[in-house]
């Protein structure tokens, strides 16, 4: 099942407990959605989650601020604050739900937030993602002594991250350039239909040079260009899916020229080609 925006949605959520933390993978796909009050106190479990997107990208808005990560990103989630997120694309995440009394010793510098990223190459946030890697495919065979064991080493790989919280250090000193990156990929998203959108553009539109904006983005795990060109066919993708236009013009919608090659790159993304998309969508 695909949702549409503000309908029921699919997700595929695997759920391991570990001690007194729980550890999920889920699957899910795009739709928005506002976590309320409402659902704040009906949720009888207080907790703080860490989220680690493993593929496609989430935004979550909160105060009129807007945050948009993707593959590599982390972020410190608050179980008691509302707001809005949006899945923009198919999403597969690693979430680890940690109770606030628990947080509260590990991380005692962290401020009750909607949202909070960490840097990508911080070390302790590397380190802790490859742990929970590896127990997300052995906790369900582990004995309960193991699991305990496994939540105490995550408690302690916790600590170093109120450090970066809290502290004053380099880590703490790039959170500008995080923020840049963030504007920087919201800004890309809001203006895919412009078949102007080019580095130097983006870069002005920022007040940046084009190397300072090479650098905002530096760990997308591909180009500048070919993650505008993947953000337009995830566009272009969910035009397909749910509207009735013909192919051409949501290809010109979204700046593909060349039919041909909308088509290609397109086949090459999703493993089909537009049409069939189209008439598979049901």
């Amino acid at each position: 099942m695909v949702s549409r925006p503000n309908q029921e949605f699919a997700a595929d959520v695997q759920e391991n407990r570990m001690g007194t933390m729980s550890l999920l993978r889920t699957s899910v796909f795009p739709h928005r959605g506002r976590r309320t009050r409402r659902q704040v106190t009906a949720n009888t479990r207080d907790v703080v989650g860490l989220h680690f997107i493993e593929s496609g990208r989430q935004a979550v808005e909160s105060d009129d601020e807007r945050v948009v990560l993707g593959p590599g990103d982390a972020m410190i989630w608050d179980g008691a604050a509302t707001g809005d997120y949006e899945i923009l694309e198919p999403l597969t995440k690693t979430t680890l739900i940690v109770p606030r009394s628990l947080a509260a010793t590990a991380l005692p510098s962290y401020r009750r937030s909607f949202v909070r990223t960490l840097p990508r190459d911080h070390a302790p946030t590397r380190s802790l993602v490859q742990v929970l890697s590896v127990l997300n495919d052995q906790l369900p065979t582990m004995a309960d002594g193991a699991r305990e064991a496994s939540a105490l080493l995550v408690t302690e790989l916790l600590r170093p991250l109120d450090r970066l919280q809290g502290g004053n250090g380099p880590d703490r000193a790039r959170w500008p350039a995080l923020q840049l990156r963030e504007r920087v990929l919201d800004y890309i998203d809001a203006n895919l239909d412009d078949t102007l959108l080019c580095p130097s553009k983006i870069a002005t539109a920022h007040g940046v040079s084009v190397r300072t904006l090479y650098s905002s983005v530096d760990g997308l795990g591909m180009s500048l260009g070919s993650y505008i060109r993947h953000r337009r066919l995830a566009r272009s993708h969910d035009d397909l899916l749910f509207g009735s236009e013909p192919v051409a013009v949501v290809a010109r919608r979204w700046g593909f020229a060349s039919p041909a090659y909308f088509s290609r790159v397109f086949r090459d993304r999703y493993g089909m080609p537009p049409g069939r998309l189209r008439r598979q969508r049901g």
